[in-house]
């Protein structure tokens, strides 16, 4: 320690500074400015790990979201949803409703389509497909099926609620059934 009065060096603890006699008692011991600096710093305040109340919120938050996207696939609908049902065909710049085209060839053209969402059932006995589970995407006007491999494209009717699907030519018009 360091005599505050007259700057002497004396041991710590010293109660007076025999060089100039001034009570020392009450001062702190010195210290040397350079070990000041080199002290190692106080320990921070132990943080809290939070990363697992991050990842369970994060987890949370994902799975809130894919509930939606469950839900709204499964049990909300889109502006498309419904019972669609052959109504005609064209070709070769020529259309026939389901009637003429039974009525010719005296076979069953009993078709429908229902769309739920993104998912949708071709029901058409007379072609070989019972209840058909099968993909449809609706972009705008633009309509694409998708069974297995087989990928169809067509478009939408808004004004007459209908969706032409073309395949091997013949172009398969539906109609939104009420």
């Amino acid at each position: 320690m360091v005599c505050q009065n007259c700057g002497t060096q004396l041991p710590d603890g010293t109660p007076a500074c025999p060089t100039c006699g001034a009570q020392l008692a009450a001062q702190q011991p010195y210290m040397d400015p350079n070990q000041m600096f080199n002290q190692a710093p106080a320990a921070a305040p132990a943080k809290k790990n939070n990363t697992g109340m991050i990842i369970g919120i994060v987890v949370a938050v994902v799975a809130v979201i894919a509930i939606i996207l469950v839900a709204v696939n499964l049990l909300g609908g889109s502006e498309y949803d419904g019972k669609y049902k052959l109504t005609s065909c064209a070709s070769m710049g020529m259309e026939f409703t389901v009637e003429q085209m039974e009525a010719m060839s005296g076979e069953s053209f009993d078709m429908t389509l229902e769309v739920k969402g993104s998912r949708c059932t071709l029901d058409a006995k007379a072609m070989g497909y019972d209840k058909a589970s099968c993909k449809i995407k609706f972009d705008g006007d633009e309509v694409t099926l998708i069974d297995g491999d087989e990928t169809l494209v067509g478009t939408y009717d808004a004004d007459a609620k209908s969706i032409t699907i073309s395949a091997s030519g013949v172009d398969m018009i539906f109609t939104l059934q009420d």
